[in-house]
């Protein structure tokens, strides 16, 4: 009986190890090839909020922030191929909630756009006379951010995490003191996707 319960024990312990061994292979692994993208990213985001803001300054036109859908393909195909070739984790629960968490954070932002757009559009057509105030930009800011510092948590980068809390403290700042100023996205780009880009970069190399 004491023989059995401990071939249980150890059989118990070798479980939980192996299970712990895989996440953390797992977490390497996803680090290791999560450089180029968030590289990619970060360079996307921050050229595209700088173009937004002068197209719409010299031609008052809003229509230019459509660039930002141009820029998310640009972004998801970007991403495929340079993803093409480079080691892959099995799928498993830590990569399929990061995928959860940039996923959920790409439809919030999304329908928080359109919603607005949609708002805007009906109550310019029915002349209904209200004005929106909604700082767009400070919310996405918020969970751009989030997404970013619970990414860093998640693969245990203490980079990425304080890269993301000083961005989005910063983004805050900029679109509370200067209301709806796309250069926002410039700090999140830059700080909080392209500089633990080249980080992790760096470690790979």
């Amino acid at each position: 009986m004491k023989t059995i319960l401990t071939e249980e024990s150890l059989s118990t312990e070798q479980s939980i190890k192996i299970i712990s061994q895989t996440i953390e292979n797992t977490r390497k692994t996803i680090t290791k090839r999560a450089g180029k993208p968030l590289i990619l990213w970060g360079i996307l985001v921050a050229l595209t909020a700088i173009l937004i803001y002068v197209l719409v300054n010299q031609t008052s036109n809003q229509l230019w922030h459509l660039l930002w859908f141009a820029m998310s393909f640009v972004g998801f195909i970007g991403t495929i191929y340079i993803s093409k070739g480079v080691e892959h984790a099995p799928s498993n629960m830590i990569e399929n909630m990061l995928k959860k968490i940039w996923m959920w954070f790409g439809i919030v932002a999304t329908g928080f756009y359109l919603l607005i757009w949609l708002s805007y559009l009906i109550i310019k057509y029915f002349d209904l006379g209200i004005i929106l105030n909604i700082n767009l930009t400070l919310i996405i800011a918020i969970l751009m951010g989030l997404a970013g510092i619970i990414t860093g948590e998640v693969i245990k980068m203490r980079s990425i995490v304080i890269c993301n809390v000083f961005a989005t403290f910063i983004s805050i700042l900029i679109a509370l003191l200067c209301r709806g100023n796309i250069l926002v996205f410039v700090v999140l780009g830059v700080v909080g996707l392209l500089v633990p880009g080249l980080i992790l970069q760096r470690k790979v190399n």
